[in-house]
């Protein structure tokens, strides 16, 4: 399976828009705004997933210290979802960011296939904070730490 990750710029504001469309749910509410996703890609490191040349998802992660990069986006279009590219993307990022002592990331108790693949890519749970975006839903925390750098 070749993804090819590519820097998300300004310019892409609607297809990452579509894309958070596409996994919108109960417990998801997507970025869709051109305001709010200029300024997700501004804060963030944010990379389209293609396939074939096509977009089918999103990666993305803060730094929030030298040491401590927060993985805060990933996104694969329904259609896609099922086929690896999600855990595919997640190794690859966290490849990237290898250098960090702490990476983690927040996701919902329900969202049991990102957690799976979160947890196959090295992801301990770290914890549970209740009303973590003040929506009034819990988030269970995954992180990996590496004691060794």
């Amino acid at each position: 399976m070749i993804l090819n990750f590519r820097k998300a710029s300004l310019n892409d504001w609607e297809i990452i828009s579509s894309l958070e469309k596409s996994v919108a749910n109960k417990f998801y509410f997507p970025i869709i705004k051109e305001k709010e996703v200029k300024d997700y890609v501004n804060k963030s490191e944010v990379y389209v997933i293609e396939k074939d040349r096509k977009p089918i998802g999103t990666v993305s992660y803060e730094e929030k210290s030298k040491d401590h990069a927060y993985i805060d986006g990933l996104t694969i279009n329904p259609k896609y979802q099922g086929r690896g590219y999600g855990s595919e993307a997640i190794h690859w990022l966290t490849k990237k960011l290898s250098e960090y002592k702490r990476v983690d990331l927040v996701t919902h108790p329900h969202n049991s296939k990102s957690i799976i693949i979160y947890l196959k890519n090295g992801f301990l749970i770290d914890g549970w904070r209740d009303n973590y975006f003040g929506d009034g839903e819990p988030r269970i925390v995954l992180s990996q730490v590496k004691n060794n750098l």
